[in-house]
């Protein structure tokens, strides 16, 4: 039997299909980038003796240090930015505290983020086709995904993408990251059997090992390699038009 097929018998048999958010469904290292950008131009422009390329490395260090405990500690999207970009501040001697004026600075940054990120939000490609696909095989679509419940669900919406999820659930929702075990407790709040679920992300370390952890059928989405299907312990699709091939498969 061609690897395609006996997969899509697998995945057909699932009742749930879960995903990954960022960087799996859209592109949000490109949104964020572009959003990110913004503010750094937006200091610039009011402090030219503060340079874009300055600001850009020294946010780098920031979201390494402040995404550490993977969103699990409650806080809004505002309260995380709000705190990046005080940082982000103080690092070039730009104290709130001394300054007063600076928290409206910093409530516009929060503007121009936000504003920036919502135009630059896209799927990845034939997210749409695939969804539509899944609803008429009748799958059910759970999003598991690490970030601030309030961003995620924007985020859902305004890609386009709520009318097709069954359930949103993010670390910041249950308190707990997927490498602290986040898959498994949804599978015991929903009653999802592992057997009965396929889960795809693009992060080995984060989306497919804690996956597998749990017994869940976990694919890796890498549009840098090449797909490979024949092993179920290692399966990897490079494109969400390659997936939604398997499962209409005829």
């Amino acid at each position: 039997m061609p690897p395609e097929s006996k997969l899509q018998s697998i995945l057909l048999a699932k009742h749930w299909f879960g995903f990954d958010l960022d960087d799996t469904l859209h592109e949000f290292r490109k949104a964020s980038s572009q959003a990110s950008q913004a503010v750094f131009d937006a200091i610039h422009s009011s402090r030219p003796e503060i340079f874009s390329e300055d600001l850009q490395a020294t946010y780098q260090g920031i979201l390494r240090s402040a995404t550490a405990n993977a969103f699990i500690d409650g806080r809004t999207s505002t309260d995380y930015r709000r705190e990046r970009f005080s940082q982000l501040l103080q690092a070039y001697d730009v104290n709130p505290e001394s300054d007063p004026g600076v928290n409206g600075e910093i409530s516009s940054l929060l503007d121009t983020y936000k504003s920036v990120l919502k135009s630059n939000l896209a799927t990845k490609s034939g997210v749409i086709d695939l969804m539509q696909e899944l609803r008429r095989l009748g799958k059910k679509i759970i999003i598991i995904t690490e970030g601030p419940a309030d961003a995620q669900e924007w985020t859902v919406k305004e890609l386009g993408l709520q009318r097709y999820v069954d359930i949103l659930v993010t670390t910041n929702e249950v308190g707990r990251s997927k490498l602290d075990g986040l898959l498994g407790v949804i599978l015991q709040k929903y009653g999802i059997c592992a057997d009965d679920i396929v889960y795809f992300g693009d992060n080995p370390v984060r989306d497919i090992e804690p996956a597998q952890r749990e017994g869940i059928l976990a694919i890796l989405y890498s549009e840098k390699q090449e797909k490979r299907l024949e092993d179920l312990r290692s399966l990897r699709i490079d494109s969400w038009e390659t997936l939604r091939g398997i499962v209409t498969l005829v």
